[in-house]
């Protein structure tokens, strides 16, 4: 049997993981807006950004679906270990979600495979942490959006590589779910290995 690792987490738990948080709060309320996250060290394919997202996040009370490139047991023993989050096989159980973008066309429903909300109670829809090799806030040979909506002045312009079609289908309100099930619905964060930019359900997304 294979021992597992154990990676560093936050050097100041509390202090680090409210500095995140207050990042993580600032690319929400402000759609488009890039910002840092770091954690000391990585684990498999999981980016010490995103360990980072995970610490400032998560813990017992947020259940977390980890698709199959997340799911390994080392990813699993340090989220756990770390954050105490527990970590579920059911993606509609799961307030977070970890994917990376190739794997969303292979996920059958989306975005129905995860928690949208009640009418009663639709901030409780997941929130799909989509781990992509760069995000960008200007044009670039990515995949370029127009976001406008709350948290925006006029307009913003971001670069997120490696999207699939059904969720820039979804994203930019093709198929008509995204708009049609508001205020139910998906909030997104997508992460590259340094920067994060955040797509919540009321930010209108237009693909240049």
């Amino acid at each position: 049997m294979t021992a597992l690792t154990l990676i560093k987490g936050f050097q100041k738990p509390t202090h680090d993981s409210q500095r995140v948080f207050r990042q993580l709060l600032k690319a929400m309320s402000e759609p488009g807006t890039l910002v840092r996250v770091d954690s000391p060290e990585s684990i498999d394919s999981l980016h010490a950004s995103t360990f980072a997202v995970c610490q400032a996040m998560m813990d017992q009370q947020t259940p977390l679906w980890l698709s199959p490139h997340f799911a390994t047991p080392n990813i699993k023993h340090n989220l756990h270990f770390h954050t105490g989050v527990p970590i579920v096989e059911e993606s509609q159980q799961a307030l977070f979600a970890l994917i990376s973008p190739a794997e969303i066309d292979s996920v059958e429903r989306f975005p129905h495979v995860f928690f949208q909300g009640t009418d009663e109670y639709p901030e409780t829809g997941c929130t799909v942490i989509v781990q992509v090799h760069s995000v960008k806030d200007n044009i670039s040979k990515g995949v370029n959006l127009r976001l406008t909506g709350p948290g925006i002045e006029t307009a913003q312009l971001v670069s997120i590589s490696d999207l699939s079609p059904p969720l820039l289908n979804y994203l930019s309100n093709q198929t008509g779910e995204r708009n049609g099930s508001f205020p139910l619905g998906l909030d997104f964060i997508f992460i590259d290995k340094n920067q994060l930019v955040c797509l919540p359900r009321t930010t209108q997304v237009e693909v240049l």
